[in-house]
């Protein structure tokens, strides 16, 4: 889902005379949860777990935006933080389960197919509960074989992610650490101090001086 995103994000950094290195600058804070929300995503993935999962599922989705919480100051953070909620609050009201609209996708419905909905998703049906927020906006690419469905969160997490990325890009270690350069910027009550006081020292004359300026 993200790959796209990335991608442009990538060609419009490098423009931007970006660097991918500085994404590794970015201040993440407690980055082991978004790392911890990924484990419980997959561990729910696995056929172990059983009915278990949609559980897990939820579990993972309220680690996922804590952990965005704690990062959104970061640019697009915003966009992937209010994109998970909304896919949050349809997985939340619909058992654990995404729905998803494979009809839209003019597609035969085989039984591989149906299998790969099971798990994280789950088929709509005239139930289902938040339906706009569902995956039902269809991506399809005949050319290279691309079909795929989004949801109205999936749209503002790609935003976010290609924003991260691209201002991600373009900041240095310095910027993003938050300490100032001294040859950028002076602190003001210093600066103009120093200016009275050069202006002071410039104003007053030599004794010499003032001894020269009264000989005719």
């Amino acid at each position: 889902m993200l790959l796209i995103p990335g991608l442009l994000a990538y060609i419009i950094g490098k423009i931007r005379k970006g660097r991918l290195r500085n994404l590794a600058h970015l201040p993440l804070q407690k980055i082991y949860l978004f790392y911890t929300a990924l484990l419980l995503q997959v561990l729910a993935r696995t056929h172990f777990l059983g009915s278990g999962a949609p559980y897990l599922i939820v579990l993972s989705y309220l680690v996922l935006l804590f952990s965005l919480g704690l990062n959104i100051r970061l640019p697009g953070m915003p966009f992937i933080f209010l994109g998970t909620l909304l896919n949050a609050l349809v997985i939340f009201l619909n058992g654990g389960q995404m729905p998803v609209a494979l009809e839209l996708l003019d597609l035969p419905l085989e039984q591989e197919m149906l299998n790969l909905a099971q798990g994280k998703h789950t088929l709509l049906a005239e139930d289902t509960r938040l339906f706009l927020l569902a995956d039902i906006i269809p991506l399809k690419i005949p050319s290279l074989s691309y079909y795929s469905l989004y949801s109205a969160g999936d749209l503002f997490q790609m935003a976010g992610v290609f924003l991260l990325i691209v201002k991600g890009m373009g900041m240095s270690g310095e910027d993003n650490s938050g300490k100032v350069s001294t040859n950028r910027h002076k602190i003001p009550f210093l600066s103009n101090t120093e200016n009275r006081q050069g202006k002071s020292k410039s104003a007053v004359p030599v004794r010499g001086e003032q001894d020269n300026s009264h000989i005719s």
